[in-house]
């Protein structure tokens, strides 16, 4: 998963492992895309290019010299999650303490996005669609938010328990219909 795939030959920067490692990672924990601006500033959302650097930071062994349409910038990204009110770390820190920094941040309690995101994709594989839709767009409106939440902090409040959640949502109402 944070290999991401070997290339043969030459390939545009947004595709190297470190990149793919730091799109990977958003996308399933967070429901966030962050493709587009692993190469510019993104045209469909707030995301920019120096975030998708700055997550990349945290899975490369050396500084990364931020690219924009494969182009060097001279600039190199600083180690800094997609929410840095969460938790900041040392651009010296090693690489484990780097990887070991983004699984903590992931997975903070206090990063609701992560349970929301792993909520609408459970519910979206037992109802046929997501709370918000599509489920690697958690910025998008839910269109039961209260439910979203709501489940999202019994998730939170059950340690993450799926089959909690899995059982919780197979006897809700809108599942029996």
């Amino acid at each position: 998963f944070l290999k991401g795939v070997t290339w043969r030959g030459t390939v545009n920067a947004s595709q190297t492992p470190t990149m793919q490692a730091a799109q990977n990672s958003a996308q399933v924990f967070l429901g966030i895309n962050l493709k587009c601006n692993s190469c510019h500033d993104s045209f469909i959302s707030h995301w920019k290019l120096r975030e998708a650097y700055a997550l990349a930071s945290f899975f490369s062994t050396e500084p990364l010299e931020i690219v924009k349409c494969d182009k060097a910038t001279g600039e190199t990204a600083q180690p800094t999650f997609l929410f840095p009110e969460l938790v900041s770390i040392s651009a010296n820190a090693t690489l484990a303490e780097r990887r070991a920094a983004a699984a903590r941040m992931f997975t903070s309690k206090e990063n609701g996005l992560f349970a929301r995101t792993i909520v609408n994709r459970l519910w979206k594989q037992l109802l046929g669609h997501g709370l918000v839709e599509p489920a690697d767009e958690m910025e998008n409106p839910a269109w039961y938010p209260e439910l979203l939440d709501w489940l999202a902090a019994d998730l939170i409040a059950n340690n993450y328990d799926l089959k909690h959640l899995l059982r919780t949502i197979v006897l809700s109402e809108p599942y029996q219909r």
